[in-house]
C-alpha cells in the first residue's frame, strides 16, 4: 500500500438519493417522510449533519448581532449587556427554524421543550416591556437551554443515522468488491466509531468511520501505488449508492504492509490479543489520525510519490 485516505463524506442531496434521506429520517426521528423536499434543499450538492449544524452557529452569531440591535432600539435606555441574552436566543431560534430537517427534528424529540422555549422568549419580551429586567434575562436563558439542549439531541440523533448509512454503504461496497468483510462498532462520548476489515486473498483493506462520517482508509498487500484502481473502484461504489467524499486527503508513505493505522491496530491486537476490528478501533479512538498531516509528513508523502512515478 502506497497510501493511507481520509475525507469526509457527504449524502448526495438529490432526487435519486432520496430515500437515503428518508432512511436518515426515518432512524433519527422514527418517522416516515412523503414529501422528503421540504426537508432537505436540493439546490445544495449534498447533505452533512456536521455542514448543517456548521450552518446553524454561522447564522446564530450574524442573527445575534441583527436582534441585538434591534432590541437596542425597542428598549433604548437598556444596556446592551443585559439585552445579550435575549438576542441569542432570538438568534439561536430563527437560526433553528431556518433549517426545516432541524426544527422538524425538535418537534419530534423535544416536543414540549420546543413550544416551551418560544412562549419563554415571548414572556421575556413582554416582561422587558414592563420593566421585569430580572425575570426576562431569566426567561431567556432558560429558553436557550433548552433549545441549545434540543439541538444537541437532534444533531446527535442525525449524526448517528449518517453515521450508519457510511458504514452500511462501505460494507455494501467493499463485499461487491470481492471482500470478506468483519466489523465492530463502539460507542463514545462524542459517539459511535466504526472499525471494518475488509479481506480478499492476501490483501486487506482497513476502515474507520469517526462520530462526523469521516471515513479513513488504509490497505495491505499492494505495491507501490498500485492500490490506487482499488480506491478509486471503492470510491465509484459510494458514489453510486449516494456517499460522496469531500476534502479527501492521501498520505503516501509506499509501504506494502500497509500504513499507520494498519501497523499500529496490529500491534495492538498483538500484545492484547484482541480481534483486528477492535484493535482498529482502539487506534483510531485514542490517536490523532484524523488530522491533516504535519510538513514533514507532506515532504515525506511528495518524496515517495515520486520515487514511484520515476519507477513506472
Amino acid at each position: 500500500m502506497s497510501e493511507r485516505f481520509v475525507a469526509t463524506t457527504e449524502i448526495v442531496s438529490t432526487g435519486q438519493s432520496s430515500s437515503l434521506l428518508s432512511d436518515i429520517i426515518a432512524a433519527a426521528f422514527g418517522a416516515l417522510i412523503g414529501d422528503i423536499a421540504r426537508l432537505f434543499d436540493f439546490s445544495a450538492p449534498a447533505y452533512s449533519t456536521e455542514e448543517l449544524l456548521r450552518q446553524v452557529r454561522i447564522s446564530t452569531r450574524q442573527l445575534a448581532s441583527v436582534h441585538l440591535n434591534a432590541l437596542s432600539q425597542q428598549f433604548p435606555k437598556l444596556p446592551k449587556t443585559h439585552l445579550q441574552p435575549l438576542a441569542n436566543a432570538q438568534a439561536l431560534l430563527q437560526s433553528i427554524k431556518n433549517q426545516p430537517l432541524l426544527s422538524f427534528g425538535m418537534q419530534k424529540v423535544k416536543p414540549q421543550e420546543w413550544e416551551t422555549a418560544q412562549r419563554l422568549l415571548i414572556n421575556a419580551q413582554h416582561q422587558w416591556q414592563r420593566g421585569g429586567l430580572t425575570d426576562a434575562v431569566k426567561s431567556a436563558r432558560q429558553a436557550q437551554r433548552l433549545l441549545a439542549s434540543g439541538l444537541r439531541e437532534v444533531h446527535t440523533r442525525l449524526a448517528e443515522a449518517q453515521h450508519q448509512i457510511v458504514v452500511n454503504s462501505t460494507k455494501e461496497s467493499l463485499q461487491e468488491m470481492g471482500y470478506k468483510v468483519h466489523t465492530q462498532s463502539a460507542c463514545s462520548p462524542v459517539g459511535s466509531w466504526t472499525a471494518l476489515w475488509a479481506t480478499k486473498g492476501a490483501k486487506a483493506i482497513a476502515v474507520v468511520v469517526s462520530p462526523k462520517s469521516q471515513l479513513m482508509m488504509d490497505m495491505i498487500g499492494w505495491e507501490g501505488t498500485t492500490c490506487q484502481a482499488e480506491l478509486i473502484a471503492f470510491r465509484q461504489r459510494m458514489t453510486q449508492k449516494g456517499v460522496q467524499f469531500r476534502e479527501g486527503r492521501r498520505y503516501y508513505h509506499g509501504r506494502r504492509e500497509g500504513g499507520l493505522l494498519i501497523q499500529e491496530a496490529a500491534k495492538v491486537a498483538r500484545e492484547n490479543r484482541v480481534p483486528f476490528t477492535q484493535a482498529l478501533l482502539q487506534v483510531a479512538c485514542r490517536g490523532r489520525l484524523f488530522e491533516q498531516q504535519n510538513e514533514q509528513q507532506r515532504r515525506q508523502s511528495a518524496a515517495i510519490l515520486v520515487q514511484q512515478r520515476l519507477k513506472t
